[in-house]
């Protein structure tokens, strides 16, 4: 079974991506039915350290790349985490990214910023282009963009950012994302 399988078989039996912050947030993620993790705030000197932590949990690890502080946004910065580090994958904005993560054998997700229709059809092409794993639309409270993106793009979609409530994720569901990330602990229950 392929990485990529593996993980939507996983969001498949929990649709809910745990998405931390910091320390606290990482402690309550490992004791969470929460599958996938997003590790959104690192540092060079606790990214390791945190993802094996992770991975003793026998949970998959995507480290977002712009979070890491000191960590460079380059074919470098991938190289040194995919040796050093060994997250399961990236998340990241930088389209030009996504090819080299995937060279090196990491999954990748594509976080989308969707403002206007303009930032739609910019977020297609970049997915249509550079062939990311999985996409991230933020925020992901406006269900309505998850169909017309699901049109163009056979990328699975998560939806992130702003949700707060069962009812936005059972939503969200509904209308196409395979998962949802969210930072509020409790909603990793679920």
């Amino acid at each position: 079974m392929s990485s990529l399988h593996r993980i939507l078989d996983q969001l498949e039996a929990h649709p809910i991506i745990a998405a931390v912050r910091d320390e606290k947030g990482l402690e309550a993620a490992l004791l969470s039915p929460s599958a996938i993790i997003f590790l959104l705030d690192a540092t060079l000197s606790n990214v390791k350290e945190r993802v094996r932590r992770i991975h003793e949990c026998e949970k998959t690890c995507f480290i977002h790349m712009e979070m890491v502080a000191g960590l460079g946004k380059d074919q470098a910065a991938l190289e040194f985490l995919h040796a050093e580090v060994q997250p399961d994958g990236i998340l990241t904005t930088k389209p030009n990214l996504i090819p080299a993560a995937k060279h090196l054998g990491m999954l990748t997700v594509q976080r989308l910023f969707i403002l206007d229709s303009l930032s739609i059809q910019t977020g297609i092409k970049m997915v249509q282009g550079h062939h990311p794993d999985l996409m991230e639309i933020m925020p992901g409270i406006i269900p309505k963009v998850i169909p017309e993106i699901k049109r163009q793009c056979q990328t699975p979609v998560i939806a992130g950012g702003m949700v707060s409530t069962k009812e936005e994720i059972i939503e969200l569901l509904k209308v196409g994302a395979v998962a949802v990330s969210t930072s509020r602990e409790q909603l990793w229950q679920l």
